[in-house]
């Protein structure tokens, strides 16, 4: 029969490996929205660009 300490360490590892799977997951996600939104600021960027060659 296993030791308590033991059973305490793997306890503690099993959650560690968790919130690493759930902080990796939730990095992807946030990695995509800045993205995205990285994207819509160069989008707008280059419109106010066009605007300013337009009227100039």
């Amino acid at each position: 029969m296993p030791e308590p300490l033991h059973l305490i360490a793997l306890a503690a590892a099993v959650i560690a490996l968790a919130v690493a799977i759930r902080c990796a997951i939730d990095t992807r996600r946030y990695q995509r929205q800045a993205e995205a939104s990285a994207a819509r600021a160069h989008q707008a960027l280059v419109e106010i660009k066009e605007i300013h060659r337009a009227r100039h």
